[in-house]
């Protein structure tokens, strides 16, 4: 079953409705917590029915709202494809690298790249394969075969394939390490990796 509806309407209708909801979230209690996560869908949202810059604004507002979240792997993937829509390649690329290492199979699945279960403890659902195979593939199909390619290109380049190595490698470092100084260094390095510009 989808997670989204197949009426531009009522995915419109669902918009409008999770922004309101935030808004009164946020002018009643001066915070938002969102813990049903429609801060993930609303981004996804808008590409589905072909807005690209209301898409870029959403997500814009979700980065001054949110700048310390750690973000949902399809939200990323959708965000990363706003931006390269929007022609800033630069940040699409910033995002979709935090889209990989979100999620180390959402990229190979959307690529049609083999990719099997690491030996790594993944830290959440989130970031597991079954994730993915699980996710909306409605918003696999938002990405055309140029964003594909592009998507492709950086994904297989030298820098995201570095970064994702080392990933994997703290990410395996980390399952056996105890609590103390040289677990929170590598816990550092993973934190930069993930979320620096």
């Amino acid at each position: 079953m989808s997670q989204f509806s197949d009426e531009p309407l009522k995915i419109k209708e669902r918009i409008r409705r999770y922004e309101n909801s935030l808004r009164k979230e946020f002018k009643q209690f001066r915070y938002i917590s969102d813990g049903y996560g429609k801060r993930y869908l609303i981004g996804p949202m808008y590409l589905l029915v072909g807005d690209t810059a209301g898409a870029v604004k959403y997500f814009e507002w979700y980065e001054q709202q949110f700048p310390d979240d750690i973000g949902e792997p399809f939200h990323w993937l959708c965000w990363a494809l706003a931006l390269y829509q929007a022609n800033d390649r630069a940040n699409a690329a910033r995002i979709l690298r935090r889209t990989m290492l979100s999620n180390l199979y959402l990229l190979p699945g959307l690529l049609g790249i083999e990719q099997p279960v690491l030996d790594v403890r993944h830290g959440s659902n989130w970031a597991e394969k079954e994730y993915v195979e699980q996710g909306p593939v409605e918003l696999l199909r938002l990405w055309g075969e140029q964003a594909l390619e592009w998507a492709k290109e950086l994904y297989q380049s030298e820098g995201f394939r570095k970064v994702r190595e080392r990933n994997i490698e703290l990410l395996r470092r980390l399952s056996t390490e105890p609590v103390g100084p040289q677990r929170s260094e590598w816990v550092r390095e993973l934190s930069d990796l993930r979320y620096s510009r």
